[in-house]
C-alpha cells in the first residue's frame, strides 16, 4: 500500500475541488491510501514521524524544509511562492488575468481596477496579465495598494477596511474591478454595500475560483472565473503517481490549467455601452444566441443601416456585429462543452450554429482547437 498525504487547508474554496480531483484519481488506485493532514504544528509533527510515499500540497515557506527532508515525491498545487520548490500542477494565472480583462472590457467599461493582497505569486501574474490586456485596449487601471494609508478624515463604517474603502471611492465610475480571488471580491462587495457604492451600476466586481458558497452568499451574487480545480487535483495525483514510479521531476516541471470561463452573476450584470443602438444589439445577441440570428436580425430590430451599425460597433467594442455574434456563440459553446455531456449536435443547436460542422469550423478558427479537443482538455479523464 502507498500512503499519500494531502497537506493543505480545507477551508480554502480553491482546494475543495482540488481534493475532489485527487480522490477521483485515487479511486483508480486500490493501493493508494489518502491521509488528510492539516498544515498546522500538530499535523506537521505527525507528518514528520509517520511513513509516507508521496505528498500533494499547497506549500508555505515555513514547512518546505520538512517536505524536502521526507525524501519522497511532492507535487505542489499552488502558485503561492515566488520560487517553486517542487513539480507543480497549477492554474494558468496569466490566462486568468487576460480572461478577466476581456470579460470586463466586453461589458463596455472604460475604467478598471484590480485588487488583491500584497502576497502570492499567483496574484502578481494575474494582475500583470490584466494590466497588459487593459493597456492594449487603451483602458486605464487603478491598482489597489493594501499598504497605503487611509485618508485621516474619511468616515469609515465599523469593521470596514479604511484603505480599501478609500480606494474604491477613488476609482472613476463606472468601472470594472478584477479581484485576485473570490475572498477579495466578497470583501469588496461588503465594503460597497455598507458604504453606499452601487454594484453593478457603479462598480462591476469579478472574482476568481467560483467558490459556490462565497459567490451565492455574496450581496449581490458574485460573478467569478471558474477554474477546473478537480482537473488540477486529478492531474496532480496522476503526476505524483508517475514520480513515485520513477519519472524525473523538479521545480521546472509545471502543468498549467487554463480557466474554464466566467460564471456571470448579478455583480457584473451591466453593459456600460453609451450608444443605445449598440447596447440594444448586444443585449439582443446575448439573449438570443441560441437562435439562428444574423446581422440582418439586428437591422430589423434597429432603425439604422448596416454600415452605420458596423461603424458604431467598431467604435464601442472594437469589432463588427458579425464578430460579436460569433464571439458570443463560441463562448456559449465553450460553456456547454466544458460543463455538460451534451452531444455535438445539441451543443451546436444551443449555441446558435446551424450544424456540428459549422460549429467545428468557427470554433477551430476562434479557439485554435476542435470542439472535441476542447472538451477533452477540460475533462477529469477520458471515460
Amino acid at each position: 500500500m502507498k500512503r499519500i498525504v494531502i497537506l493543505m487547508h480545507r477551508w480554502v474554496g480553491y482546494l475543495h475541488g482540488v481534493q475532489l480531483g485527487i480522490a477521483d484519481f485515487a479511486m483508480q488506485r486500490p493501493d493508494w491510501v489518502l491521509a488528510n493532514t492539516s498544515p498546522y504544528s500538530e499535523g506537521l509533527h505527525q507528518l514528520a514521524k509517520a511513513p509516507v510515499d508521496g505528498v500533494i500540497t499547497y506549500p508555505e515557506s515555513e514547512y518546505i524544509p520538512l517536505l524536502q527532508s521526507l525524501g519522497v515525491p511532492v507535487v505542489d498545487v499552488s502558485n503561492w511562492l515566488d520560487r517553486p520548490t517542487f513539480p507543480r500542477v497549477i492554474p494558468d494565472d496569466e490566462a486568468i488575468g487576460r480572461l478577466g480583462a476581456e470579460y470586463l472590457l466586453d461589458l463596455g467599461l472604460k475604467q478598471m481596477g484590480v485588487a488583491g493582497r500584497a502576497v502570492g505569486a499567483y496574484y502578481v501574474e494575474r494582475r500583470k496579465a490584466f494590466l497588459e490586456s487593459c493597456s492594449f485596449a487603451g483602458v486605464p487601471v487603478s491598482v489597489y495598494d493594501p499598504l497605503a494609508p487611509a485618508p485621516p478624515d474619511q468616515h469609515t463604517p465599523a469593521a470596514i477596511n479604511p484603505t480599501l474603502l478609500a480606494w474604491l471611492r477613488s476609482v472613476p465610475k463606472p468601472a470594472g474591478i478584477f479581484c485576485s480571488n473570490d475572498g477579495m471580491a466578497e470583501e469588496i462587495l461588503e465594503v460597497c454595500r455598507r458604504s453606499g457604492i452601487r454594484v453593478p451600476e457603479e462598480l462591476c466586481v469579478l472574482g476568481v475560483d467560483n467558490d459556490e458558497l462565497t459567490t451565492r452568499m455574496a450581496h449581490p451574487p458574485l460573478s467569478s472565473i471558474e477554474l477546473h480545480t478537480q482537473k488540477i487535483g486529478y492531474e496532480a495525483a496522476k503526476l505524483l503517481d508517475e514520480l513515485m514510479d520513477g519519472r524525473p521531476g523538479g521545480p521546472s516541471l509545471q502543468i498549467k490549467m487554463p480557466p474554464v470561463g466566467v460564471v456571470a452573476r448579478q455583480s457584473t450584470n451591466l453593459l456600460a455601452i453609451a450608444d443605445p443602438d449598440v447596447l440594444t444589439a448586444v443585449r439582443f445577441i446575448r439573449d438570443n444566441i441560441h437562435k439562428h440570428i444574423t446581422v440582418g436580425s439586428l437591422l430589423r430590430l434597429l432603425p439604422v443601416n448596416r454600415r452605420f451599425l458596423e461603424r458604431r460597433f467598431k467604435e464601442h467594442l472594437g469589432r463588427t456585429p458579425l464578430q460579436e455574434i460569433r464571439r458570443v456563440r463560441i463562448e456559449k459553446a465553450k460553456e456547454l462543452l466544458s460543463g455538460t455531456d451534451l452531444s455535438m449536435p445539441a451543443v451546436a443547436k444551443r449555441s446558435g450554429f446551424a450544424n456540428p460542422e459549422r460549429l467545428a469550423n468557427v470554433f477551430h478558427a476562434g479557439v485554435g482547437m476542435t470542439p472535441t479537443a476542447y472538451r477533452r482538455k477540460f475533462r477529469l479523464h477520458d471515460f
